[in-house]
């Protein structure tokens, strides 16, 4: 059953039950029950208490005077706990006058539903999101009682907050791409600009932007027309897209293109978060373009798709007339294969298709390179059907033809932005080493030392008269051992550095976390920092690639090593915990007793460039976070009430495929 429906079945089960039990007792009293109408009471209170949404009764005066089991387990508590206490103590201070509104809607309108979104707390502190449904009605006796059915909508909002983070993200990406960001509140008219917006309304950074600022710096022929398009939008709450001209301090003119989203804040108020973009060198190109078109040919026609055909030979025999600017001249007479400047380097697509041509069969979405006719690469996709006269015989193809330069750049963009965030991923990496350099080498140091030791060891032995060689060969065996302890030292540290694409397999994920404490050793040593493991035994194995989730590991436990150095009053001490989450996912979990999270800072310390180290830069838990995400999985922060945090990582269990 979908929640939606949980929610609909178990609110009109318990609204039977209430009216069940008050005709039962108004009847007469309970001692006088058949065994038939006892049986009906007890059958709908079992659906009352275990069905699985979350109910309550409450007074008018707000007291809790029946909960289901379902729903009490739900915030921590058991039903014996919340009975007799004040419905308010579930719900945040800040909350609670909205509560009593509730409350006092619903008794002043009997039998009527009343739906609302609000915030529970939990037991333990944490946030449960529900929507309430509340009624009121009468008991038998006409005192009133609300009955309030709750859907968990977690989920739902947490969702709503990754949305939030993502285009926040998207916000900064803008900026790194030479596009600015604003926001603006069009209650308060206050303005924020992101650095490069400045730069782009070539505006000291140190002034606070303001609306007149920005008329003055608009084109005069264009400033009533940002009047009316932002107005507009303020008033209606919409989202806007409008290009103008800005006139620059030494005269000069150049075109911005803005684009904002319509948001609202916790009052109700109207807010828009967007980006403005240079577009004065695509402006100057569509120019000069429309000049060397004649001045009169539509942009939108250019871009538009055409049709061409073929005869039997497959060589083009007819193109549409408005394809004179996404097509080579000379086109006419020659196969797709001579125009298309790729045939020879993509050998086995082209005999596909031409095979397919001489096979006489329909052919669709054949993606290749050409060139326009200023001699520019652009990427055509077209598709064809051949064609036959009334006696059936091949006459040719009939097809069409897209220029998708636009959408072939954004995936090759998309692509150079993967690889550019995998190399800043490798960048901390190396970062990390350098700060693990002592560890590294007391690590390499050890089995050297052995080696030393047993070499000397050996050479005593066979110095003897007669040579002990027995104890000579338990040295050299010895000194294998350390070599080959060495020397897988030095392939991890080498894997570890190395950069190389994502390599996914099944790992145990304990000795993942093995491995990483192995190499932060020496660094917990030199900031008096101890180290325990609580890792659960014979887990199931995870998926994934064993050094982006060791680098992850390293990355928490250095941040946790970090926030436990002022520590001076209790020991520093670094708990890692590995566990079974149900039958389809593990957790690990790093917790160190530092300084904690601020609740304001919390939110946000998965927020690229936010940092709260003086010397940080802001992108290794952002980094980290990705990368447990593309292993499927979720990486999230807590502030732990006796004090420091804990990261906790999910990542789902390895599911070996039937064969």
């Amino acid at each position: 059953m979908k929640p939606g429906q949980a929610a609909t079945f178990g609110k009109s089960a318990a609204q039977f039950l209430v009216g069940c039990v008050r005709q039962t007792v108004a009847a007469k009293p309970r001692a006088e029950l058949d065994d038939g109408q006892l049986e009906a009471v007890k059958q709908w209170q079992q659906v009352f208490e275990h069905n699985p949404v979350m109910y309550f009764m409450v007074d008018p005066a707000g007291t809790v005077i029946n909960v289901n089991t379902f729903g009490a387990a739900q915030l921590g508590y058991t039903a014996a706990e919340l009975i007799g206490r004040s419905v308010l103590d579930v719900f945040f201070a800040e909350d609670r006058d909205f509560v009593r509104a509730c409350v006092a809607l619903c008794l002043e309108t009997v039998d009527q539903s009343h739906t609302w979104e609000i915030r529970k707390v939990r037991r333990d502190g944490s946030v449960l999101w529900v929507r309430e449904n509340a009624k009121t009605m009468l008991r038998a006796d006409g005192s009133p009682v609300v009955l309030v059915a709750c859907e968990n909508i977690t989920e739902r909002k947490e969702a709503e907050n990754a949305l939030r983070q993502s285009e926040a993200y998207l916000a900064q990406a803008q900026e790194l791409s030479h596009t600015g960001s604003f926001g603006w509140k069009a209650a308060t008219r206050e303005i924020t600009w992101s650095r490069e917006t400045y730069r782009i309304f070539q505006c000291d950074e140190g002034s606070k932007p303001q609306i007149p600022v920005m008329l003055q710096r608009i084109h005069p022929e264009d400033r009533l027309a940002v009047q009316r398009t932002t107005g507009q939008a303020a008033r209606e709450g919409k989202d806007y897209d409008h290009e103008y001209r800005l006139v620059m301090p030494d005269g000069s003119i150049k075109y911005v293109r803005a684009v904002a989203r319509a948001t609202r804040d916790s009052a109700g108020h109207v807010e828009f978060v967007g980006s403005v973009s240079d577009i004065t060198a695509t402006k100057e190109a569509e120019r000069k373009l429309r000049e060397s078109e004649q001045r009169f040919r539509d942009y939108a026609e250019t871009a538009s798709d055409w049709f061409w055909e073929t005869g039997p030979d497959h060589r083009v025999t007819l193109i549409s007339e408005h394809s004179d600017t996404t097509t080579p001249p000379g086109v006419i007479g020659l196969t797709r294969w001579d125009i298309a400047p790729d045939a020879d380097l993509e050998p086995e697509k082209w005999r596909q298709h031409r095979a397919a041509l001489d096979a006489h069969i329909p052919f669709r979405d054949l993606v290749y390179r050409s060139r326009d006719r200023n001699g520019q690469t652009i990427y055509v996709r077209t598709s064809g059907k051949p064609f036959f006269d009334a006696d059936g015989n091949f006459l040719g193809y009939r097809g069409v033809c897209t220029d998708v330069t636009a959408a072939i750049r954004a995936d090759q963009a998309e692509e150079a932005l993967r690889k550019a965030q995998a190399e800043l991923a490798h960048v901390t990496r190396i970062t990390t080493l350098g700060e693990l350099t002592a560890s590294i080498a007391h690590e390499i140091n050890q089995p050297l030392a052995a080696v030393i030791a047993n070499a000397d060891a050996c050479v005593a032995w066979l110095q003897r008269n007669p040579p002990d060689l027995k104890a000579a060969r338990r040295s050299v065996e010895w000194i294998t051992e350390d070599c080959k302890r060495a020397s897988d030292v030095i392939r991890h540290i080498r894997a570890l550095a190395k950069r190389t694409e994502i390599e996914m397999g099944p790992l145990d994920p304990n000795s993942i976390v093995r491995e990483a404490v192995a190499l932060v050793q020496r660094e917990m040593a030199r900031h008096a920092v101890s180290v325990r493991m609580e890792l659960s035994s014979a887990l199931p194995k995870i998926f994934g690639d064993r050094i982006q989730l060791q680098q992850v590991l390293i990355n928490l436990i250095m941040n946790g090593i970090e926030a436990m150095e002022d520590v001076r009053d209790r020991p520093r001490k670094l708990t890692i915990r590995s566990a079974a989450d149900g039958d389809d996912a593990m957790l690990v979990s790093v917790a160190d007793c530092g300084v904690g999270i601020d609740e304001q800072a919390i939110d946000r310390l998965f927020t690229p460039f936010f940092t709260t180290k003086s010397g940080g830069i802001g992108m290794g838990l952002p980094i980290c976070r990705s990368i447990i995400e593309i292993h499927g999985g979720r990486l999230s922060a807590a502030s732990n009430q006796s004090g420091g945090a804990t990261f906790q990582i999910t990542l789902p269990l390895y599911r070996e495929q039937a064969s």
